[in-house]
């Protein structure tokens, strides 16, 4: 996916730290479904519709959200996930939380889907 963001004019970023650009990114890809993003009709995710099949669990979570982070520009960043699925009162949870690393530094996103 072309992130405005990456490619302004010039080749120069609005954001300055390549970390900024793929938590962007990855929210950004949590944010969209499918078919909201134009030219891009398969970028998005659909993780809420897991909540209710019972047939997915939290390792198959886990490795649609890996299928769909390496599709991103991650400037040579790894990422390392885990994915909880949580009873809740009215409606279950998923909890993924994501580990990006690169030459000794480490940041951690976690995403909450409801």
């Amino acid at each position: 996916m072309v992130d405005f963001c990456i490619y302004e004019k010039g080749g120069h970023s609005s954001l300055k730290y390549e970390i900024d650009l793929i938590i962007q990114q990855v929210d950004l890809l949590f944010d969209t479904t499918p078919t909201e993003v134009l030219g891009q009709l398969d970028f998005g995710t659909k993780y809420d519709e897991y909540l209710y099949n019972l047939r997915f669990s939290a390792e198959n979570i886990k490795s649609k959200v890996e299928s769909d982070l390496r599709q991103l520009t991650l400037f040579g960043w790894t990422f390392e996930v885990n994915t909880y699925l949580l009873d809740g009162t009215e409606r279950d949870i998923i909890v993924i939380d994501i580990v990006f690393s690169k030459g000794g530094q480490s940041t951690r996103k976690t995403y909450k889907i409801v």
